[in-house]
């Protein structure tokens, strides 16, 4: 039984922690309508929560095609989001599980921290939807964004062959686990341009090509996400020819025709966009994939002709040294943030060096001065017009940046209740984007934790006026009740309810 076989294992694997994930949304109420019985669940449209029968605990979005019938056995795909929004996946599958009949479901349990988490989640969806829906065991799947990518390649890689591919968007495998030739699973892993995981992704590429894994790679144009509808789409694709060729279902040759004929008119309009490199990419990957089911004579010379091109070439080489600067540039930070945050240290307890180098506070200004330099500069490179890979550099370097601070924030802040160690960490992330709302929030709520009400009172409007519009977040959190009775709380209240 698929729920089963990760049971025996737990507390060796727990040390394994997905890194990497997206920036948490603001708390909000569960409006969604429970279901616990299988005849009250609607078809063809997302179902925001289904209650596990064995375990009320757990709970799943899912989508059923809207021909399902329990006559036929029909593939999953099990989603994983790292802020355990089961519904956000499946907004991007919907339309590809309708076409190609897939049963699709994403945990509202599952999310970035201990791996049991994920674990836990996996054991009662799978348990749950196997007791209620007709499941094609030869085609179980499973998909996550960032740290949840990394757990669902994990449970792939520990489950005995019961995941016949993974999805993994914004990041690769999991500390401790590489590509290996014993790993049966098709990998199609995938990453938007900025992503700060883009190089991870695709060196994953050579990795798995080392493994002899089957696995294709794409890149859309986007950040640190879940990937689009129509790239989630060409996924789900690439997994139903995977599956011809390992004979888990009928060869359709009318099928193949189709999904060649609309990779090569996307590979076209690449080259007519001047997007030569991409092109080149798309038909790779095209030769790739329908290599055993069709002739690619024609694909394998296009491949030919583009890798020779001078600007391919060159768009490979940048790509390589976008990833070597970017390394350098997160290193310069992760230095510099270190030396700020000591000399911080040292100079609220009064300690000074000493042996004849420079006090704590000339120190304290240089790491200052050099760290808000270097934002600045990756800020402005950032606000770049025209894309280029110093452009894309300066958005990966911050964008991961302000995540890992964000997580270690909230770590502090909710789980720990460290509030100092969470107002040093969320003040950082507003230096490094001093546009982005959901930082002040957060660090309103350390500050009012911690009794600085002043403080929190304006950070707390600083997130208002850059366009945090959670009010739910702000009068449901028992953080602030210190300051409730303030005119100034009043006036933020008094302005989030005006804009509703």
């Amino acid at each position: 039984m698929l729920a089963l076989v990760l049971t025996s294992w737990l507390i060796s694997q727990m040390a394994i922690v997905p890194t990497h994930t997206g920036v948490p949304s603001s708390i909000s109420a569960d409006r969604s309508i429970s279901y616990s019985q299988t005849s009250d669940i609607p078809k063809g449209q997302i179902v925001d929560k289904v209650v596990c029968l064995h375990d009320a605990t757990q709970s799943y979005a899912l989508y059923l095609p809207s021909n399902y019938t329990p006559a036929r056995k029909w593939p999953i795909l099990y989603a994983f989001d790292p802020r355990a929004r089961g519904k956000v996946p499946l907004e991007r599958f919907k339309d590809a599980a309708e076409q190609y009949n897939w049963i699709v479901v994403g945990s509202n349990n599952s999310r970035n921290g201990p791996l049991q988490l994920s674990i836990d989640a996996w054991n009662a969806i799978v348990k749950d939807t196997h007791d209620r829906f007709a499941i094609d065991d030869e085609r179980v799947y499973a998909t996550g964004f960032s740290g949840a990518a990394r757990a669902a390649i994990f449970l792939a890689t520990r489950c005995r062959d019961c995941i016949s591919g993974v999805i993994a968007c914004g990041a690769g495998y999991p500390a401790g686990i590489t590509p290996s030739p014993a790993l049966h699973f098709a990998v199609f892993g995938v990453a938007g341009v900025e992503d700060f995981n883009f190089p991870e992704v695709k060196e994953l590429d050579d990795a798995l090509a080392k493994a002899g894994m089957t696995h294709r790679i794409e890149i859309f144009d986007g950040r640190h996400e879940w990937a689009p509808s129509s790239v989630a789409t060409r996924a789900v694709e690439w997994l139903e020819l995977v599956a011809m060729k390992a004979g888990k279902r009928a060869h359709d040759d009318r099928l193949i025709a189709a999904i060649r004929q609309k990779t090569l008119e996307q590979a076209r309009a690449l080259e007519e966009a001047k997007k030569t490199y991409d092109a080149y990419q798309v038909y790779a990957g095209a030769d790739d994939t329908f290599k055993g089911l069709l002739d690619t004579g024609d694909i394998e010379k296009k491949v030919s002709q583009l890798r020779d091109l001078p600007e391919v070439r060159d768009a490979i080489r940048n790509e390589q040294r976008q990833g070597k600067r970017q390394r350098e540039i997160e290193a310069r930070l992760s230095d510099l943030i270190a030396k700020r945050e000591r000399s911080r240290a040292q100079e609220s307890t009064g300690a000074q060096e000493s042996g004849g180098r420079e006090s704590t506070s000339d120190e304290q200004f240089d790491s200052e001065t050099r760290l808000r330099a270097l934002l600045g500069d990756l800020r402005k490179q950032s606000k770049g017009v025209e894309d280029s890979g110093e452009r894309r550099t300066a958005r990966r370097v911050l964008e991961g940046v302000f995540v890992s601070l964000y997580e270690q924030g909230l770590d502090f802040v909710q789980a720990r209740k460290l509030y100092a160690r969470a107002v040093q960490t969320f003040t950082l992330a507003t230096e490094v984007y001093p546009d982005r709302a959901g930082a002040f929030f957060y660090l309103a709520w350390a500050y009012a934790a911690d009794g600085h009400k002043k403080k929190s009172l304006q950070a707390l409007k600083t997130a208002v006026d850059k366009g945090f519009s959670d009010l739910a977040a702000i009068t449901g959190n028992k953080a602030f009740d210190g300051i409730r009775d303030d005119v100034q709380y009043r006036q933020i209240i008094q302005t989030l309810q005006s804009k509703h």
